[in-house]
This record gives C-alpha cells, sequence and structure tokens, in this order.
C-alpha cells in the first residue's frame, strides 16, 4: 500500500495531502514523515518484515504516518477502535503477535509486556485548536512520545520499501463476523490497492475535478481505511481529517474547505441535518455523497438530498453494502448507476447472487447474500471457520445478510440472517419494520427487536427516536406499520425515546436495547 500511494495513480499535482483542524501538510512533507518514522520504528523498536503494529487511534496525521511507516517495513497494522479498553487492546495486541502499540495521548493507562508509544492528538493541528485542545483533552501522562520520532535525523538515504510476500498479513480488521461472533479479519494489499483503483466508478465527475474529501469514518472501520484514507493518497486529494465528530465543527469544516465527497452513517447526516450552517449554506462543491454502515431510510435520504439541491449541489446521497471480509463496500448506487429502494449495483468484477439451501434462486426471491470479489480477506485470524462456498467454479462469500435481486441486477437488503425475528415461525426483517416507521414524519431513527412471546415464540417491539410521544403519535406509527407490513410484523409494543443508544461507530445499537429486553 505503501507504494501505491507512492506511485500517484491520478498523477494529480495537488499539494496538499492533510488539512487537520487548521493546518495544512503537503505530500511532500507526509511522505517524509512515513520514511523517517519507517526508519525510527526499524531502529528504535525492531519492527519489520513480518512483525505487525498495533493502532489504538482516531483519524489524525499521526495514525496515518504509522499505518504507512509500517507498511513501508514489510509489517502488518493491526487496527483498533480508539475505545476499546485496555484489556482488549491488550488481548488484540496479543492475538496479532504485535511488536509495537500505538495509542492517543488520551487513552488510558495500563502496563504492557509490549512497548507503547503514545502520540499527541493536538501536535499537527493549527494554533487556535491545539492551544483549545491542550486546555481540555485529558492526558495519561505516558513519556514515550511517537512524535519525537518524527523529528528524529535520519542519516543518508531512506531504504526501499519491503516487499510482502504472496498471502502475507498487511492489515487486521475486526468484525463481528458472517456470524455475529467477534473475529479478527485478514487482509492483504492487494484488496485495498484494488479497490481503491476503481475509484471511477463511484465518483460522479472524473478524478480530476475532485479536491477533497472530509474524512470522519474512522480508520479501524474497512471503508475509513480504504475510500477514505488511502484513497485520497493514492489519487492525491486532500483528506480533510475529523478526529471526533462534531456536528457544528464538522457543518463549518465541510463548507469552509469546500469538500467535494462525504461519506459517513445515519447518525452523521441526521446531525448534520440539525445545524443551519449546513442547511443554509451554499453547498455546490459537494459532488458525492455516501452513506452505509446501517440503513438511512427513506426519509433521510429525501431530507438530506433536499438540502443538497437548495445548496445547489449536483450530489444525491447513495447507499452502498459490503463487509469487512471484502475490505468495504463492493455494492453501491453511483450517479451513473442507481435504483431507488436498492442498496446498489456491484463494481466490476464483482457478482452477485441469493440463494436458499446452497443452491441460487431466480430474481426477486428472498435469500442468503452471496458475494464474488476479487477483494476477498485472506481469512480470519487463528480461526479456520471460512465462510466461503464454491458453486460452478467460483468462489462464493456467504454474507450472512438476506436479501433480494431485481431483473437488472440491482440488491435490495432485507435483514442480517442473525437480527431475523421470527414471529410463529414465519421471518420478520426488522429493517422492514423500521423503514415503515420511518416514513411516520418526526421518527429520527428506529430499531425493532424480537422479544420472547409464550404463544408466538417472539414477538415485534419497536423502539423509536422522535421529538414527540403520546398515544396518537404511537398509533400513527402502528397504523404506517399495519399499512405496509403482514400482519406478523406489526409491533406489538412502540416505545419512543428522545435518543436510541449507539455503537462506537454511530450505529444504533440493537444488542443494547435486546439486552434490555434480557436477550
Amino acid at each position: 500500500m505503501y507504494e501505491a500511494v507512492k506511485a500517484n495513480i491520478s498523477q494529480s499535482r495537488q499539494k496538499t495531502a492533510i488539512s487537520y483542524y487548521g493546518r495544512n501538510l503537503s505530500f511532500r512533507r507526509v511522505f517524509y514523515l512515513i520514511d523517517v518514522l519507517a526508519e525510527n520504528f526499524l531502529s528504535g523498536y525492531g519492527v519489520g518484515k513480518g512483525d505487525t503494529v498495533t493502532l489504538c487511534m482516531p483519524n489524525t496525521p499521526s495514525a496515518l504516518f504509522c499505518f504507512y511507516a509500517a507498511n513501508k517495513l514489510g509489517a502488518a497494522v493491526n487496527l483498533t477502535h480508539p475505545y476499546l479498553p485496555p484489556e482488549k487492546l491488550l488481548e488484540s495486541a496479543e492475538k496479532t503477535k504485535s511488536k509495537l502499540i500505538v495509542v492517543y495521548d488520551s487513552y488510558p493507562a495500563f502496563s504492557s509486556d509490549i512497548p507503547v508509544l503514545e502520540s499527541d492528538n493536538g501536535t499537527f493541528m493549527g494554533a487556535a485548536a491545539k492551544a483549545y485542545y491542550r486546555i481540555t483533552a485529558k492526558k495519561s501522562g505516558r513519556k514515550e512520545k511517537l512524535e519525537r520520532l518524527l523529528k528524529r535525523k535520519t542519516k543518508g538515504e531512506f531504504a526501499a520499501a519491503a516487499r510482502f510476500e504472496e498471502g502475507t498479513a498487511a492489515v487486521y480488521l475486526a468484525s463481528g463476523g458472517t456470524t455475529g461472533e467477534p473475529k479478527i479479519i485478514v487482509h492483504g494489499n492487494d484488496t485495498f490497492n484494488l479497490l481503491c483503483a476503481k475509484a471511477p466508478e463511484f465518483l460522479r465527475y472524473d478524478i480530476e475535478e475532485y479536491e477533497a474529501l472530509y474524512n470522519v469514518l474512522p480508520i479501524f472501520h474497512g471503508f475509513g481505511l480504504c475510500i477514505n484514507m488511502h484513497m485520497c493518497m493514492m489519487i492525491r486529494k486532500r483528506n480533510i481529517m475529523c478526529a471526533k465528530f462534531d456536528a457544528k465543527r464538522s457543518a463549518k469544516e465541510i463548507v469552509k474547505q469546500k469538500a467535494n465527497i462525504l461519506t459517513g452513517v445515519p447518525t452523521m447526516y441526521l446531525k448534520l441535518l440539525t445545524r443551519k450552517e449546513f442547511t443554509n449554506a451554499d453547498l455546490s462543491h459537494i459532488k458525492d455523497v455516501f452513506v452505509g454502515g446501517d440503513s438511512a431510510g427513506e426519509e433521510l435520504i429525501s431530507r438530506f438530498n433536499a438540502v443538497l439541491e437548495r445548496g445547489g449541489s449536483p450530489a444525491r446521497m447513495y447507499e452502498g453494502y459490503g463487509l469487512t471480509e471484502t475490505v468495504t463496500v463492493c455494492v453501491v448506487n453511483t450517479a451513473r448507476h442507481h435504483r431507488a429502494g436498492s442498496i446498489g449495483y456491484p463494481l466490476s468484477d464483482t457478482k452477485i447472487a441469493v440463494a436458499k439451501d446452497g443452491a441460487f434462486v431466480p430474481a426477486g426471491e428472498v435469500g442468503e447474500i452471496y458475494l464474488s470479489t476479487p477483494q476477498f480477506m485472506q481469512g480470519y485470524l487463528n480461526d479456520a471457520s471460512y465462510p466461503f462456498a464454491e458453486i460452478g467454479g467460483v468462489k462464493w462469500l456467504k454474507t450472512g445478510d438476506y436479501g433480494y435481486l431485481d431483473a437488472d441486477g440491482f440488491l435490495y437488503f432485507k435483514q442480517r440472517i442473525k437480527n431475523m425475528i421470527k414471529v410463529s415461525g414465519v421471518p420478520v426483517y426488522p429493517s422492514e419494520v423500521e423503514s415503515a416507521a420511518l416514513r411516520v414524519p418526526g421518527v429520527k431513527k428506529a430499531c425493532a427487536i424480537g422479544v420472547f412471546d409464550e404463544v408466538k415464540g417472539q414477538k415485534v417491539k419497536l423502539y423509536v427516536q422522535a421529538e414527540r410521544d403520546g398515544e396518537e403519535f404511537r398509533r400513527e406509527i402502528l397504523a404506517a406499520c399495519k399499512e405496509q407490513l403482514i400482519a406478523y410484523a406489526v409491533p406489538k409494543e412502540v416505545v419512543v425515546r428522545d435518543r436510541l443508544p449507539v455503537s462506537l461507530i454511530g450505529k444504533i445499537d440493537r444488542k443494547a436495547l435486546e439486552e434490555e429486553n434480557g436477550k
């Protein structure tokens, strides 16, 4: 991946690589700091070919330097969530046999037999942001600072990049796996480079017409790492880094920095819609908007598109689909190729099929989604489970998701199999219940879960996030559900809250709601 970003597939001459809270870093400076860090990782910590470095960091310039420095050395990078508890971080580092752990400066102190470096999130900020960060951020007190390595002088020419052997791990990403069980996914370099090279397929305009992407998705997330960080480096576009999403600041930055591409989860876009700094601004610079990670719902897409249109943007919000097992998105709606209600059309060299009991079914019939793509993972770390099947001489990934294809090959998502509710033995897809609820004015978010029922086995309980409540409002939601759903799928209980729990990456935390109900 280091060599790919050095190659610059677009031949762009854009100078600025990173914009970070009021400060810009040029590509020339970024590459220099990557090389310096690689030399010091090797000389100071013995990190080299075949080793692993664990990163527990938000989106910061230092995180980017660490990633590519390790990759240059031929070392794998294990990416973990910045809020992962220390015991889980150590467990992940030990599983991947990491030689070094890098954390950010607000991460809790912990003891470790593996060397730990701390990165200062404020180092590359502009003066005003840095001053504010110095006053407000909590510090762990560690003495081993990553940024000190960036200041060390090196002698002579920088060493050439190490070569990864075929089948060698380059990236470790955490995932629930296709069955929902926690796993560490192993990827090589090629899967990331290949997907980034497909940028012209999902962008509205020619690559040279883009200048900047607003990067809010974290690097431990496949999309954040590949499309946001790596693609920006490969095609020489400005990476507007956001270490922590704040709707007010993000709205201002998107407009001020004239970001061309927005990527995010529904929660982010819902919050942007509450900010006049965004909704009343000139948005003509926004060329593409992509949403994923959770169901966006027709209301959000419609509302966001209205704001884009009013702001003079040619962009429209499009959904995509992918798994960490395939790095990230491999099915997506685009300006040139989209269909309302679908989650997209396959990118080149990607095939989709729908199967029941190991046999493919015709268009329109619901079953498990199968994918075939060159972006497959190498496997799960220390796990022999293998969610692949070979049919007709083709290797297919069994996604664990339910959906169907239309006659033209567009994919429609139904539900994660593990989240499916069975009422009197009849399959109920929570996504359909949630979609019906989201059509009711005032409903911002929705989550349907199955709860125990003595007679039917399970019944549907619907949680919604809304600014209003009351019996009339709940009856309105139930009426919408009755109109659009089969009787088995109509909720037996509707709970209205001013806020639903969300996971660390902004998805509705379905598991928390299930645990609340004793599941």
